[in-house]
């Protein structure tokens, strides 16, 4: 005689049901950034506006600094086109004291350590494209734009210190490539390398003409025409929260 079983519907459907599968990102179109940063290296050119080329030309090596800033990016979902828009802003601060300037004049001469601080405040916008290599929770992207840099330059030697006189902004295009990887459904970490030339114009003074070093005096150039050219390569990382 056969045997007859009765089945728990709710034990089959338990037995068959997968995982719901999380979408990263969802459906969101926007995203805000927070992230800090490193520079690695800048350049000051120290007299821009001479009239002998290689004094014009010359430059002096800056260390890189630290920074910090913000990004919001807008997907606009086009078909097959994995795009999006950045507009982006940042705070970088660096100082550099192990710099050495020569004074001379008809009788002496006489070289003293001086301090070079600068800080900037990019304004960029461009676009980023996440690579046909990316996952849905892993992307690889690149992408490019331009900005408008403002900044602010101080040189301090020994007690003698330069005020603002007039401030130029600079403008640059850029390159960037960058990793991110979702930790939740709508949130993540970006690293990001970026290669750009920003730079900023800048007019000094002293409160002084001169400057007396070891009993000698010497001539303060006064004012300074200068320009800061933040050149290093940007390394940041920050937290994502798409929307």
């Amino acid at each position: 005689m056969g045997s007859i079983y009765l089945l728990n519907p709710y034990f089959l459907y338990s037995q068959t049901r997968q995982p719901d599968k999380i979408i990263y990102n969802g459906s969101g179109k926007f995203t805000l950034q927070v992230f800090g940063m490193y520079v690695s290296s800048a350049e000051l050119q120290n007299n821009i506006k001479s009239s002998i080329s290689f004094v014009r030309d010359a430059s002096i090596e800056l260390k890189g600094g630290y920074g910090y800033g913000a990004e919001i990016t807008y997907n606009p979902n086009i078909s097959n086109f994995d795009v999006l828009f950045y507009i982006s802003s940042e705070y970088l601060k660096a100082k550099d004291d192990e710099l050495v300037l020569r004074f001379e004049n008809d009788s002496a001469a006489n070289t003293v350590r001086f301090t070079e601080e600068y800080n900037m405040i990019p304004f960029e916008a461009g676009l980023k494209w996440n690579l046909p290599v990316s996952s849905e929770r892993f992307k690889v992207f690149i992408g490019g734009g331009g900005g408008i840099y403002f900044g602010n330059r101080t040189r301090s030697i020994g007690p003698y210190k330069t005020s603002a006189v007039t401030r130029k902004p600079g403008f640059s295009m850029n390159v960037l490539a960058g990793l991110e990887y979702f930790i939740e459904r709508n949130l993540s970490l970006d690293f990001e390398f970026k290669f750009r030339e920003a730079n900023f114009e800048s007019e000094d003074r002293f409160d002084s003409d001169q400057i007396t070093i070891g009993g000698n005096i010497y001539s303060l150039d006064n004012p300074l025409y200068s320009r800061i050219l933040v050149d290093g390569t940007r390394l940041s990382a920050g937290i994502k929260y798409h929307f």
